[in-house]
């Protein structure tokens, strides 16, 4: 195995044509007359032959063009290269292997052929280009009622195994400022199986919601793996939050949660994804779960769970029917603490309602909830006089309800008890309905909403009239 190697997936034709060439060549060989005095003009006869299944094992592989991979990586890669057995399992392996070091940015290009190699075997060729090393990046991205711009430098393949070092720096309406910064590698050079070890900060203005600031600093580690059906992240992480520059009309509440916390969790994440669109579906399902547990190397306690479901389908040929449940609770010893609550309301939430506003406040101060709901109907629908697909006429009914697990919420002791108190929960959400437009630009879905609240308790925060959102992900 040599330290050169580039990468284009090959098409199969292209291997199989190598191949028949070098099968053919060999079966020709094999069938040489063996006595010296028969007729050089002989000819062999036809025969049928089934490339595929012909048994073979790779003795060879040559990477021409790529300076910068590890020849422990490379032996990792093309592992199941030597151990296929038969042309196709040849083909096969060889692709796969181009195909993962394109994915993992070692390679931008690479050409795969098969030859003879020594003793009796196969040699596997790949004509490589290098991948980028160096990449900066500058972008906006758009999400929970609020824009960031922020700029991304990043160091591919850094030690010739797939590594990637990132760092970022983003500011936005809110993030005063965030940094982080990521290092990325590979297992068993698989690019859907990754080890990330991180570190970040971020400084939040949360007015006019809450009058308060937040500073976050965390360190963490995570496994990803992305199957053909699921995908699985588990995370380790350590947070130091503050509670900080808190407004001369900060609520008791907030003041009492003022001040640093300290969370070092596990947090568990398993999706299925079937959508053909992230941000603008017109068909497929998505189910995501979340469990985090918090507490297990000191610091607060609790227990978080947390899911959510999505389902799309064409109506006929131009409507899309998409429906949307999310729920969540959080329990633990005590008050939870308030940066690990939930939030709903908003564009990308609730629709009809103010940012984080359905549920429990404290004068001007949303507090959050440790249990809520959420679902939402949507219609897409095709408009007169304009042809692009892009632009969508837009039917929705939103509902969803957010509450406290302690005695200012459903284990409040009321004339009416707690039984009562959680019926209410469940069958007295906050509800709207509204009209828009819907715009699916490739990177971000944008919305133009005109709401009316039809539900809403005394602490929530309507928002009938026209909404305007941004983001990936809504409801």
């Amino acid at each position: 195995m040599t330290d050169n190697a580039a990468y284009e997936v090959p098409s199969a034709g292209g291997l199989f044509r190598d191949a028949q060439r070098y099968a053919q060549a060999s079966s020709q060989a094999s069938r040489q007359p063996s006595d010296t005095g028969a007729q050089a003009s002989a000819q062999p006869s036809r025969q049928s032959l089934n490339i595929g299944a012909q048994n073979v094992r790779v003795t060879q592989f040559t990477a021409v063009g790529l300076t910068r991979a590890r020849n422990d990586f490379l032996h990792t890669l093309l592992d199941s290269t030597f151990k296929a057995q038969t042309f196709q399992q040849v083909l096969h392996e060889s692709r796969e292997a181009a195909g993962k070091l394109q994915a993992l940015g070692i390679a931008k290009q690479v050409n795969v052929a098969l030859d003879k190699g020594p003793h009796d075997g196969v040699r596997v060729v790949f004509r490589c280009e290098d991948g980028s090393r160096y990449a900066l990046k500058t972008g906006v991205n758009v999400g929970d009622d609020e824009g960031t711009a922020n700029v991304t430098g990043r160091i591919n393949n850094v030690w010739g195994g797939g590594e990637v070092l990132e760092a970022s720096y983003s500011r936005g309406s809110k993030t005063q400022a965030a940094f982080q910064g990521s290092l990325s590698v590979p297992v068993n050079a698989d690019p859907r199986r990754h080890i990330e070890v991180s570190a970040s900060q971020t400084a939040a203005d949360m007015r006019p919601y809450s009058t308060h600031d937040e500073v976050r600093r965390a360190v963490g580690v995570a496994y990803r793996a992305v199957g053909s059906v699921l995908t699985h992240d588990v995370r380790c992480s350590a947070m130091w939050r503050d509670i900080c520059n808190l407004g001369s009309e900060a609520s008791p509440t907030l003041r009492t949660e003022a001040g640093h916390t300290v969370k070092t969790s596990l947090a568990y994440t398993v999706s299925h994804d079937s959508r053909d669109s992230p941000t603008v579906p017109s068909r497929g399902s998505l189910v995501r779960a979340t469990a985090e547990v918090a507490g297990l190397l000191g610091g607060l306690k609790f227990a978080k769970v947390h899911g959510e479901m999505q389902t799309n389908q064409r109506v006929g040929t131009d409507f899309v029917l998409a429906t949307g449940v999310q729920g969540g609770v959080l329990v633990g010893p005590g008050r939870s603490p308030l940066s690990d609550r939930f939030f709903v309301g908003g564009q990308t939430s609730v629709r009809g309602f103010e940012f984080r506003g359905i549920g429990p406040r404290d004068h001007n101060d949303s507090i959050g909830g440790d249990v809520f709901y959420a679902a939402g109907v949507s219609l897409l629908t095709p408009l007169p006089y304009v042809q692009t697909p892009a632009l969508r006429g837009h039917l929705w009914a939103n509902a969803g309800q957010l509450a406290l697990l302690d005695d200012r919420g459903l284990m409040r002791q009321t004339q009416r008890g707690v039984r009562d108190e959680v019926r209410r929960f469940f069958m007295c959400p906050s509800v709207a309905v509204g009209v828009g437009l819907v715009y699916h630009h490739s990177m971000v879905r944008v919305e133009l909403s005109c709401g009316l609240p039809l539900v809403a308790a005394l602490n929530d925060r309507p928002k009938p009239g026209l909404q305007f959102g941004m983001g990936v992900q809504f409801l």
